[in-house]
């Protein structure tokens, strides 16, 4: 299977609905198309774009998306990222109506491979503190892209992300050290946390389709 997330900047005056319609049509008739899903991003976003864009195909679309992608009106810019999935899990998979989040971390270009292991333990670990995360999946990123992993949550709706998740002890006591330079654990030197609604779980398509998102 082959997943990306992008984030995607308007045109002026475009409308996220009409340009969510206008993309499924260009995408749908490629081989292997399975999914699109375009959330504009809402306020409290930071170091992201208008919107949250993700596509899912049975395999590497290749050149051809990247084709059908380019000069679409009502998009400014794109920044995609293809992403291999590392783990995850569901406790919501008919969730519907809900808030999408996906956070895009950098890591230095000096983390030991240990280093970046523990850290996805702890990313992973998360979900067990915290209940309001209903599905959940961390994947690497591939291919050319400014961005090391992506970490993507589905809630059912803003306070579990902005209360629970954001304030919970875990966060802050042991998963935050690996983004606080002060820390010596230091190891995430750059971070996009984008959120917009969502109409369905991807989590529960994507996890049913393939336990592993190759490249």
């Amino acid at each position: 299977m082959w997943a990306e997330s992008v984030q995607l900047d308007l045109a002026a005056g475009a409308n996220p609905s009409d340009l969510a319609t206008l993309l499924r049509e260009r995408l749908s008739g490629l081989p292997g198309f399975r999914h699109l899903a375009l959330g504009a991003n809402l306020p409290g976003s930071w170091g992201a774009s208008d919107c949250t864009l993700d596509l899912i195909f049975d395999q590497n679309p290749g050149h051809t998306l990247a084709e059908r992608l380019a000069h679409v009106p009502g998009a400014a810019r794109l920044e995609r990222h293809a992403y291999r999935r590392i783990g995850g899990g569901l406790r919501d998979p008919q969730l519907t109506g809900g808030i999408w989040r996906t956070l895009l971390l950098h890591v230095k270009a000096d983390a030991a491979p240990d280093q970046r292991e523990a850290l996805e333990r702890d990313l992973l670990r998360m979900p067990a503190y915290m209940q309001g995360i209903r599905n959940w999946q961390l994947s690497e990123v591939i291919g050319d892209s400014r961005w090391t992993y992506v970490w993507q949550q589905e809630f059912a709706g803003l306070p579990d992300l902005q209360g629970e998740y954001l304030a919970h002890p875990y966060h802050w006591g042991w998963v935050d050290r690996w983004f606080d330079p002060e820390f010596p654990e230091w190891l995430v030197d750059s971070i996009a946390h984008a959120f917009c609604p969502f109409d369905s779980s991807l989590l529960s398509l994507a996890q049913r389709s393939a336990p592993r998102c190759a490249q």
